[in-house]
């Protein structure tokens, strides 16, 4: 569907409560753009979080964040142009239980750490990093995304406190919990969460309070158990200074740069510049974006003085049990991003078109690994799915809004809720694509789901080349 001149639609990338993602194409260039749609009647709140995102984002140009290339308003629904990420997220690199190499870590870890600087230089925090809001581009380069949490922390040149409780629990900063924080620190808290994850793959607590076990004994300095015995020396030395419970005196961002770990320079960490800023002024130009200018978000800040405490929309933790949750939901989201809760952004990659015959190629999808083709019909994939879903014990329903889905029900290694989805495709010639995703619950433990599932299915498994269904 031809979206403005020479610009189509190709697939849905994501829906949700409030908006949709969808891939633009130009069939000329074949440049490729996200495009997030964006009712903003759906809740009170929704224009001036969107505002504010949008605003955040064009102060924003570093090689290692998605790039913000335009936005629009016509009538309630509002328009935002953004790099495509074909690479998918950095949570499908990450093996259950195992991570992944050290280099490779290293590697994703010091361009996280290049963006998160670049953004607190600029007196902007980010308050919801983990790896689901990372994405990476087809050069396997670091791109941050959802900046719906993101705030400006300094105006004048004078770094203020924060008050709103906001992110996802297992990487929250203990003092976030407890309200008035200092900004940096607590990014930098959520870094270290990310890379036990690369190099452990599992997150060490739920929580980094003191009714949380697992976090108690990490105060205490018990690291004789997982994950911590997961990591070498060098790293978990690392890993220690990062998640210093004293935010005062937890590492900084310029000797998380000098510290031996990240000390080593690693090959493809990208530079500022290049293909992303020569597609951006395209783009801005062929969609004619730069014509409304709001006013930046540092005079927003200078000129409301009710911005100096905190930001005007309430925010949430992502956790599916929290009332306060379901009562202010959010609106802003990744592309792609992981199903969260209800009124999260559901980052589901299918849309209507998904089962037709006349669907965008394949090749054109982002990479994830909780995917594959099976060789079974779509009703003999569903009776294998649930037949294997009853033997293990998960709860399961079947929907089919947009084409058969299957909601699997269970509860993690701690007896937490997990809940996630699997969209039964059908691709033509015969194959029929499995689309796992998450929608509540600990993403690594979907994950070791995943793996359980797949094996069992193995037997109707498409073995053909993994390139047709990435």
């Amino acid at each position: 569907m031809e979206f403005i001149e020479e610009w189509f639609i190709e697939q849905t990338l994501g829906e949700g409560a409030f908006g949709e993602v969808k891939l633009l194409v130009n069939k000329k260039t074949k440049d490729e753009v996200a495009l997030k749609i964006i009712n903003l009647q759906l809740h009170p709140d929704a224009a001036d979080t969107v505002r504010k995102e949008v605003q955040i984002h064009k102060l924003l140009d570093h090689d290692n964040i998605i790039r913000f290339y335009g936005s629009r308003k016509e009538g309630p629904i509002e328009y935002i142009f953004l790099e495509y990420a074909s690479g998918g997220e950095l949570f499908d690199r990450i093996e259950p239980d195992c991570g992944m190499d050290a280099n490779k870590a290293q590697n994703y870890f010091q361009q996280l750490i290049n963006g998160v600087d670049y953004l607190h230089k600029l007196g902007i925090a980010h308050r919801d990093l983990k790896p689901e809001n990372i994405l990476l581009d087809g050069s396997d380069r670091i791109k941050i995304s959802d900046f719906g949490f993101a705030t400006v922390f300094r105006i004048r040149g004078r770094d203020r406190l924060l008050d709103k409780r906001c992110g996802t629990l297992p990487y929250v900063a203990p003092e976030v919990l407890k309200g008035n924080y200092k900004a940096p620190p607590a990014d930098i808290w959520s870094c270290g969460i990310i890379l036990v994850a690369l190099l452990a793959g599992e997150l060490p607590w739920d929580k980094p309070s003191n009714d949380c076990h697992e976090f108690m004994k990490w105060k205490t300095g018990d690291m004789c158990c997982l994950p911590w015995t997961k990591l070498d020396i060098k790293a978990l030395s690392f890993v220690k200074r990062l998640l210093c419970p004293s935010a005062g005196r937890r590492i900084t961002m310029d000797l998380i740069m000098a510290h031996p770990w990240l000390s080593k320079k690693s090959s493809g960490l990208g530079t500022k510049g290049g293909y992303g800023i020569q597609l951006a002024k395209k783009i801005a130009s062929g969609l004619n974006l730069s014509g409304r200018e709001d006013d930046s978000i540092i005079h927003l800040c200078l000129s409301q003085p009710e911005a100096r405490k905190e930001d005007e929309v309430d925010c949430h933790f992502d956790q599916s049990s929290n009332d306060h949750h379901r009562r202010n939901p959010i609106f802003s989201f990744s592309q792609p991003a992981g199903e969260r809760v209800d009124d999260f952004f559901i980052g589901s990659q299918l849309g209507s078109q998904a089962a037709n015959t006349q669907s965008p190629p394949i090749t054109r999808w982002v990479k994830r690994l909780t995917r594959f083709c099976v060789t079974t019909t779509l009703d003999k994939t569903i009776h294998e799915v649930t037949e294997i879903l009853d033997d293990i014990g998960f709860q399961w329903k079947l929907g089919n809004s947009s084409g058969p889905c299957i909601t699997v029900s269970t509860v993690d290694k701690r007896k937490n809720l997990l809940v996630f989805k699997a969209h039964v495709i059908e691709m033509g010639n015969r194959m029929v694509l499995l689309d796992f995703r998450l929608s509540r619950g600990d993403g690594l433990e979907f994950k070791r789901n995943f793996v359980r599932l797949r094996e069992r299915l193995s037997k109707i498994e498409w073995k053909g080349p993994m390139t047709w269904v990435m």
